[in-house]
């Protein structure tokens, strides 16, 4: 299973855009939903078992809310760089390479969506290899802004 727990969240959002607000700064819950996966050595009903949709919560600052917004969707424990990204008339599109503790390669995320300033809807597929084939993950995500308090 080393690898699907981390590949399932993976999400992608971009920078904010003049034409409808970005991503407010503070507080935000996410959930996310497996909607296939094809994960070299790995049973399906580990991957399955592994798509708690738990929320999970984390903090925008200010500062991040303004310059990269993206890092809002990053999976906890990936370190993720973004190749193209937008936010623009609600809408997102972007590309991200992330490298994930338990593959040994990176993984390219393509990610399209909805957002507003308090949420956003995304739809992201995941690409990679493991063991040398391919692996494919696809998810569905969504988030909400609780507050600007981050407590």
């Amino acid at each position: 299973m080393h690898g699907a727990a981390l590949l399932i969240p993976l999400a992608f959002a971009g920078a904010a855009a003049a034409s409808a607000p970005g991503p407010q700064a503070g507080k935000w819950t996410h959930v996310t939903q497996l909607v296939s996966a094809d994960i070299p050595g790995v049973p399906e009903t580990l991957i399955r078992a592994a798509d708690t949709r738990a929320p999970r919560t984390s903090c925008l600052t200010a500062k991040q809310a303004a310059d990269t917004p993206q890092i809002l969707l990053h999976a906890p424990g990936a370190t993720c760089s973004s190749r193209s990204y937008t936010l623009a008339a609600g809408k997102i599109r972007g590309q991200s390479l992330c490298r994930i503790k338990d593959l040994p390669t990176p993984v390219k995320t393509v990610t399209t969506g909805t957002y507003n300033a308090k949420g956003y809807t995304t739809r992201s597929v995941t690409t990679g290899t493991r063991n040398g084939r391919p692996l494919k993950v696809v998810t569905a995500s969504s988030g909400k802004w609780l507050g600007a308090a981050c407590r």
